[in-house]
């Protein structure tokens, strides 16, 4: 490592993570370093087997320029998702690939035991190899809620009050623990892997059984104090309405617009009970006023024209080139669009909204589990003994070592009695 200075690995590693394929003269013009330093960088990563050679690419004159790309084979994470109706888990390579997968629901609002996660982070150590094990850098988690001054979290969906997250899990595990709240996570997955990797204003708004708010702005995210920005769920939309949040206020964007809201006021105006009809998701209720049904047409609607409401608070202040939606808006990205769209026009400077586009995320359900592993990353290359045992020498073999789950039937026996749902 002392041959190769830290900050030029970092450099060239950060830039080929979020580009994938990059040549040596991408990364000169792009970090500022010199030929010299990113030649000798490229080298060192080579010869462990970090980076790879991966194709020519035509030149105007000359010979060809290398095509690189980092191997994502050469580390390991394991990536937690606490937000939304289930607990997800994955083991991610380098460059956030999702090797496997397995989830299990949360109850909303019942104390989720902190030795529930740890016991499921081992089990998906368990699964690996030796050599794969000793690639393991670190896990990362993102949480939903907020964070006190003291570094505890407070989330309703998982009845944490004041929870030790962090101390908690780095006690009882051997790896590095890092987390990061689920809306930071997301606009940086977005921006770093799906359709906002051009922009460096970009707003990611999720919807599932909480609303959040994630920012990008010039170049940046935006964190505010101690991570407590992008609380819009809990911004007053309906000042009438007597239905109580999550946080004890009334009026709230989330009793409006969030998954479960859209649910009971869909039910609400049937006359259905709770349980009535099964399980009925939010997807159900876009499908109903897509067929017309008139009571899940309003539902929509006032949902739809409660979230453009809010953003346009968001555009006037942060002026966004890009607005992501996710969670279950992309299941009902045609109904909600236009109407966000329409309170957006009724309601922000018409300058604020040249150029803005409103798309919904590509990188789906696995956007959080992807952004836990992209700040893993971005983590492990900061601190010294993370990038040490990323760039050790390779281990005999490891190039071509396969993950024994990925030959695993999603139908065979779990012998230690977790969820079925492991798949690639």
């Amino acid at each position: 490592m002392r041959k190769v200075a830290n900050h030029w690995l970092r450099e060239v590693l950060r830039w080929t993570y979020q580009k994938r394929t990059v040549t040596r003269a991408d990364i000169i013009a792009s970090t500022g370093l010199n030929s010299a330093s990113v030649s000798h960088s490229i080298r060192y990563l080579l010869d462990r087997g970090i980076m790879l050679k991966v194709g020519d690419l035509e030149s105007s004159g000359g010979r060809p320029r290398e095509a690189l790309s980092l191997n994502g084979e050469a580390g390991y994470f394991v990536a937690v998702d606490l937000e939304g109706q289930t607990m997800r888990f994955a083991l991610t390579n380098l460059i956030g690939d999702i090797r496997y997968r397995w989830e299990e629901d949360l109850e909303f609002g019942r104390p989720l035991p902190v030795q529930k996660i740890v016991d499921s982070i081992g089990w998906v150590l368990s699964n690996l190899s030796e050599s794969q094990a000793e690639r393991v850098l670190a896990v990362c988690v993102n949480y939903p809620g907020v964070l006190d001054s003291a570094g505890n979290i407070t989330a309703f969906n998982i009845g944490w009050r004041s929870f030790p997250l962090h101390k908690a899990l780095s006690d009882a595990l051997e790896y590095p623990v890092f987390i990061e709240h689920d809306k930071l996570s997301s606009v940086l997955a977005e921006h770093w892997l799906g359709c906002a990797n051009s922009h460096d204003n970009t707003l990611f708004l999720i919807v599932e059984r909480g609303i959040g708010l994630g920012m990008f702005v010039d170049g940046k995210p935006v964190q505010g104090s101690r991570d407590r920005t992008g609380e819009i769920g809990h911004s007053k939309v309906a000042p009438d309405s007597r239905v109580i949040c999550s946080c004890g206020q009334q009026g709230c964007l989330e009793t409006v617009a969030s998954s479960p809201s859209i649910i009971r006021q869909y039910q609400e105006a049937i006359g259905a009970e709770p349980s009535d009809g099964g399980v009925l998701r939010a997807a159900d209720v876009f499908k109903k006023a897509r067929n017309g049904d008139p009571a899940a047409g309003a539902v929509v609607e006032r949902a739809g024209r409660a979230i453009g409401f809010a953003l346009s608070h968001a555009v006037s202040l942060l002026n966004p080139e890009l607005i992501v939606l996710g969670g279950d808006l992309i299941s009902g990205e045609d109904l909600f669009i236009p109407l966000i769209w329409d309170e957006l026009r009724k309601r922000s400077l018409p300058l604020l909204l040249e150029g803005l586009q409103i798309k919904s995320s590509t990188l789906g359900l696995d956007i959080r589990l992807k952004g836990a592993a992209s700040l893993a990353f971005r983590n492990a290359i900061s601190n010294r003994d993370l990038l040490a045992k990323l760039c050790r020498p390779a281990l005999a073999g490891w190039q071509s070592d396969l993950l024994r789950t990925d030959s695993r039937s999603r139908d065979e026996p779990n012998p230690r009695n977790q969820p079925q749902n492991l798949g690639k």
